[in-house]
């Protein structure tokens, strides 16, 4: 039992310097596992972002050729109207004829005009979307940095942490051994209790 003491006396500071590197390999790994899973979203985050831009250009797009197409229903109606008023001997370009026809042009311009609007809103809440992906990509991308940088100081802080607890631990500092304060704290304290001066 005796010789167990000094070999364990030996090892400590051994024992306590694989502690600290355990400590901070184990913070650094945990800071990048958290570094990846940020970089992981944030790549996520740019491609939902990418999507949306092109959904946005698609609905341009469809907007576009849903517009053209009901023009040219429109006119494909207006000429069926003057067909229709000619073949019954009625002057289509006059009178309650021309008015019809007017109507029918005014309400097929409304339809597309609305066809237009509803393409242009839907690509703006898509090109919104768009931009709230990219704040949110670059926030990830952020907090990888601050996680990688992260786990580099907690585990510098770890080694300083644990080196302080050993020294103190191990009358480190100049004080005698047993003693975690050292030989001024004794020195204080027996001023202290004998009436002198702190």
């Amino acid at each position: 039992m005796g010789f167990v003491a000094p070999v364990m006396a030996a090892a400590a500071p051994y024992l306590a310097g694989a502690s600290m590197v355990t400590g901070v390999a184990g913070a650094v790994m945990q800071g990048e596992a958290a570094a990846q899973s940020a970089d992981y979203m944030a790549q996520v985050a740019r491609n939902n972002q990418m999507i949306a831009r092109q959904n946005a250009n698609m609905v341009l797009e469809q907007g576009s050729s849903a517009e053209e197409a009901q023009k040219e229903k429109t006119d494909a109606q207006i000429a069926q109207e003057r067909a229709a008023y000619a073949a019954m001997g009625i002057d289509p370009n006059s009178g309650s004829a021309l008015g019809v026809r007017r109507s029918t042009a005014e309400l097929g311009e409304l339809n597309a005009e609305t066809i237009r609007y509803n393409a242009g809103v839907q690509a703006w809440n898509d090109v919104n979307q768009a931009n709230s992906y990219g704040a949110q990509s670059q926030l990830y991308q952020s907090q990888a940095g601050w996680d990688t940088a992260g786990s580099i100081l907690g585990g510098a802080s770890t080694v300083s942490n644990k080196w302080l607890n050993w020294q103190l631990m191990n009358g480190g500092g100049g004080g005698a051994a047993g003693n975690p304060l050292g030989s001024s704290y004794d020195d204080y304290y027996t001023l202290n209790s004998s009436g002198g001066v702190a």
